[in-house]
């Protein structure tokens, strides 16, 4: 999500399908180390930096957010745990050096914990309290230090803010995006998809607006930036549970993050569709978390036929 530090300025309307739809079809599938029990512990969204080092966490029995987030290699070796455990929720952000950091809250008062590479924790900052109270839904760090935070208000209304803070926790900038209505994600979860790009300084200085591919596509937990190639994955689904089969399944759109211009669909095939872990261009590939059927969560990277 570093790349959110842009500085072109470029407003796009939404984008109709200008390519056909191709499948994804299996190149290589790896076990990781990772144990996994089962998909209700697989904890979304996931993430991967620009090493193509992957991030997820699997959440284990009892109160909270208990377990740990792991970095894995592209190859599924674990490299790194991070104990996020007294985190808020599943929201993280990677630094450039390959640290995690987190939000904790402590009663009334939120932290931003820091992780080293190596798994350790560095550091808690505290952060300012805004002028406006809300919750921190989502977290991103910019090259230069700089803390992105973005979530719902406390009070009533239905509104979202975004704040950006020092990597010393004091506030920079509070300011509420267009159209606002509920959580905020640095891509809006909405129908069509919204992504906003966000400098340090805190203007929107680019706004792509992304149609589904198909009229039953929603966008999902899976959103990269790549070398100014953008991937969000989308899922399909049934209005008729007879036709299931046929319609259900996983999209992914890949748009010029500078443009907005649709460049290629991709339907992934059904057999290893599952969360996204890390994208690549030129040609695109994408790496997938597979469930399995062992105790083992897989990796599996898909191209197009």
């Amino acid at each position: 999500m570093n790349t959110l530090a842009v500085v072109a300025l470029c407003c796009a309307t939404a984008l109709t399908l200008t390519a056909q739809t191709k499948t994804l079809v299996l190149k290589t599938r790896v076990p990781s180390g990772v144990t996994f029990a089962g998909p209700r512990n697989f904890a979304l969204p996931t993430a991967c930096d620009e090493r193509g080092r992957l991030y997820v966490k699997l959440v284990e029995p009892g109160p909270g957010m208990l377990g740990p987030l792991y970095r894995l290699s592209a190859t599924g070796v674990i490299e790194a745990q991070f104990d996020t455990s007294g985190a808020l929720m599943n929201r993280y952000a990677v630094r450039p050096n390959g640290g995690v950091v987190m939000v904790r809250q402590d009663g009334t008062t939120k932290f931003v914990d820091n992780f080293a590479p190596d798994g350790k924790h560095e550091s808690a900052v505290r952060l300012d309290p805004p002028p406006t109270p809300f919750f921190p839904d989502q977290i991103a760090v910019f090259r230069s230090g700089e803390i992105f935070l973005s979530g719902p208000q406390y009070h009533p209304g239905n509104k979202a803010s975004t704040a950006i803070y020092s990597s010393t926790g004091r506030l920079v900038k509070q300011f509420v995006l267009e159209g606002d209505d509920g959580l905020v994600y640095l891509m809006r979860a909405t129908s069509p998809a919204r992504v906003y790009a966000i400098p340090a300084t805190g203007e929107v200085v680019r706004k792509i607006v992304i149609s589904a591919p198909t009229d039953t596509g929603v966008p999902d937990f899976g959103f990269r930036i790549v070398k100014n190639r953008m991937a969000v994955r989308f899922t399909r689904s049934c209005e008729n549970r007879s036709s299931r089969s046929r319609c259900e399944g996983t999209l992914y759109a890949v748009l010029d993050a500078v443009t907005g211009q649709r460049l290629a669909t991709y339907e992934a095939d059904k057999a290893f569709a599952g969360p996204l872990a890390c994208y690549a261009p030129d040609p695109d590939r994408f790496l997938i978390f597979s469930m399995p059927t062992g105790n083992s969560l897989e990796l599996v990277e898909a191209e197009p036929r």
